[in-house]
C-alpha cells in the first residue's frame, strides 16, 4: 500500500500524543466495528460456500456409488425424503466445522487460504460422518427413513472433501475476492529483524504493509508515528493485524499498548531467537509463564518413509502421463539448436552425496564452457550463480524456464531417489562446498523439484534466505506443508515470481 507522505503527516497530527485517551479508546472501537462488518460479510461467504459444497456432495456421493459398484439401482431407488434428511444434517456438518476454527479469524490471518484449511476440513469431515452416522442411525429405527449406509456416508465425506474446498475457491475467486481482501498490517519496531519482516510481508499476496510504529525511528521516512498513535493508525487505515518486532520502545509501555489492542487488531509477536523455532515447536505453562520448546529440527523415520512413498507413487503416475508431453519438448530442442535433449550436472543431495540431476537443456551446448564470459553479470550473492536474460539461454530455452517446463525431467530423479517432489534447493557441488554452520542442515533432506525457495520468490531470494527456508523446511517437515507448497506452485510459475 503506497503511502503519501502528506497523509502520513496528516495521520500523524490526527493521533498526536495529545489526543486523549477515551478518543484513542473510540477510534479503536469504530475500527473494530468496520472489522466486524467485513468479518460478517466473509462469514456470510463461507456458509454459503460450504452448504453449497455439502449439498453437492449429497447429490454427488450416492452417483459414485452407482458408477463404482456398476449398480444405478441404488440411485434410482434413493427418493427424495433421503435427499432432504442429508441436506437438512448439513448443519450438522458445519457446527463441527466451527467447532475446529473454521469460521474463525478470517479477516486477520496473514496466510489463510483453502489449503491451509484442508487438514481441519479433512479432521472435521470424519468426526461429522461418525455423527451422521448416529443419527441416521436413530431416524432409520425409530422413523423408518432408509439413510443408514456406511457406502454412503463415506462417499458423502470423501466428495466433500473436494466440493467444499472448491466451493470456497469459487467464493473468494471468481466470485469476489474483496470480501476478504488484503489485510492491512503495521509492524511496531524499526530494526533489522522489522526490515525483514516488512520485506516478506510487502512480497505476500494477502498483505497490504501500511508502515512503521516506533518512538525511536533512526530517521526512517516510512515510520508513521510513534506508539501512542497505534490505535488511530489503525483507524485511518483499517488494521487487521498488528506485528510487533523488538520495539526500541520501553516494554512496559509496549505491554500495556498491546494489551488494549487485543481482542480489537489482531496481534503477533515476533519472538527472540526466531531462527531456531520452527512448526514442531510448542508452548509449555511454568505456572502461568510461557516457555517456547525448540523441537529437534530433524525428520523422523515415519516421516521419511511416509515423503518417499508420496513421491514413488506421485512421479511414476505423472511420469506416465506427461510422457507425450515429453517427447514433444524433445523434438522441439533438437529441431531448434544442436546438442543433446538433456542436461544433467553434478548436484548435492541427502546427506551430502553427488548425483546426476536431469533437466530440459535450455542452453546452447558449449553454456558450461562460457560459464566464466559471465561472472561480471551475476545478480545472486553468495555461492550461488544466476544471470537474468542469459545470453547463452535458447528460444525455446526461455519459454521451458519461464514456465519451469524444463525441470520435469527431474521427475526421473524422484522416481530413482536422487530428489524428492518438495524439499532444499539442489545445490551445484561447488555452490555446496561453501555452505557452512548450520545452513548444512539443509543436507539431511533430498533435494526438492520445488519448495519453499520456490514458493517464496524464487530467484528474488538473497543467498542467505534460501539457507534459512532450506532450515526452516527440514526442522519443520510435515506431510500437510509438502501438500501446500505443491498447491502453490503451479500459482507461482503462472505468476513468474522471480523466474529468469
Amino acid at each position: 500500500m503506497a503511502i503519501l507522505d502528506s497523509e502520513v503527516q496528516e495521520v500523524r497530527r490526527e493521533s498526536a500524543p495529545s489526543v486523549p485517551r477515551r478518543d484513542r479508546r473510540v477510534a479503536l472501537d469504530e475500527h473494530a466495528g468496520a472489522v466486524a462488518r467485513v468479518r460478517r460479510h466473509t462469514l456470510r461467504r463461507l456458509l454459503f460456500a460450504d452448504f453449497a459444497g455439502f449439498a453437492l456432495a449429497a447429490l454427488i456421493g450416492p452417483l459414485t456409488i452407482a458408477v463404482f459398484s456398476n449398480n444405478p439401482d441404488s440411485v434410482a431407488g434413493r427418493n427424495g425424503t433421503v435427499y432432504l434428511f442429508d441436506v437438512a444434517m448439513i448443519p450438522l456438518f458445519m457446527a463441527v466445522f466451527a467447532f475446529y476454527g473454521l469460521y474463525r479469524g478470517t479477516t486477520r490471518r496473514i496466510s489463510m487460504s483453502v489449503f491451509s484449511d484442508l487438514r481441519n476440513i479433512v479432521h472435521a469431515l470424519m468426526i461429522s460422518g461418525f455423527l451422521y452416522a448416529i443419527v441416521a442411525y436413530a431416524a432409520s429405527k425409530n422413523y423408518n427413513v432408509e439413510t443408514l449406509s456406511v457406502a454412503k456416508i463415506v462417499s458423502m465425506c470423501v466428495v466433500a472433501a473436494i466440493t467444499v474446498p472448491l466451493a470456497r475457491v469459487v467464493s473468494f475467486g471468481l466470485l469476489g475476492q474483496q470480501s476478504v481482501g488484503s489485510v492491512p498490517v503495521i509492524v511496531v519496531g524499526t530494526g533489522k529483524l522489522a526490515q525483514t519482516v516488512a520485506s516478506h510481508l510487502r512480497a505476500h499476496s494477502r498483505v497490504s504493509f501500511v508502515g512503521f510504529v516506533d518512538d525511536n525511528p533512526l530517521g526512517r521516512s516510512d515510520v508513521l508515528g510513534e506508539l501512542e498513535d497505534l490505535p488511530m493508525l489503525c483507524r485511518k487505515f483499517h488494521v487487521a493485524r498488528v506485528v510487533v518486532c523488538f520495539s526500541r520502545t520501553h516494554p512496559e509501555r509496549t505491554t500495556e499498548m498491546l494489551k488494549g489492542l487485543a481482542g480489537q487488531v489482531g496481534v503477533s509477536i515476533v519472538p527472540r531467537y526466531y531462527e531456531l523455532i520452527t512448526g514442531r515447536s510448542h508452548v509449555e505453562d511454568l505456572s502461568g509463564l510461557p516457555m517456547l520448546d525448540i523441537a529437534p529440527a530433524s525428520l523422523s523415520a515415519g516421516a521419511r518413509f511416509l515423503k518417499r512413498s508420496f513421491d514413488i507413487v506421485v512421479s511414476s503416475v505423472v511420469l506416465l502421463l506427461a510422457s507425450p508431453a515429453f517427447v514433444v519438448v524433445a523434438v522441439l530442442i533438437k529441431a531448434t539448436s544442436a546438442g543433446p535433449t538433456f542436461f544433467r550436472q553434478e548436484r548435492t543431495g541427502r546427506d551430502e552425496q553427488t548425483f546426476s540431476m536431469m533437466k530440459f537443456r535450455t542452453m546452447v551446448h558449449d553454456a558450461e564452457s562460457r560459464r566464466h564470459e559471465l561472472d561480471h553479470l551475476n545478480e545472486v550473492d553468495g555461492p550461488l550463480f544466476k544471470v537474468v536474460n542469459d545470453p547463452r539461454v535458447t528460444r525455446v530455452g526461455r519459454v521451458l524456464r519461464k514456465t519451469s517446463l524444463d525441470e520435469f525431467p527431474q521427475l526421473i530423479n524422484v522416481w530413482k531417489g536422487d530428489m524428492s517432489l518438495v524439499g532444499p534447493r539442489p545445490f551445484v557441488v561447488s555452490e555446496a562446498m561453501k555452505i557452512e554452520g548450520w545452513a548444512r542442515k539443509r543436507f539431511e533432506a533430498r533435494p526438492g523439484m520445488t519448495g519453499l525457495w520456490q514458493v517464496s520468490g524464487r530467484n528474488e531470494l538473497s543467498h542467505l534466505e534460501l539457507c534459512r527456508l532450506d532450515y526452516l523446511y527440514v526442522a519443520s517437515w510435515s506431510f500437510w506443508w509438502d501438500m501446500q507448497i505443491l498447491w502453490q506452485t503451479p500459482a507461482t510459475i503462472f505468476r513468474g515470481r522471480g523466474a529468469s
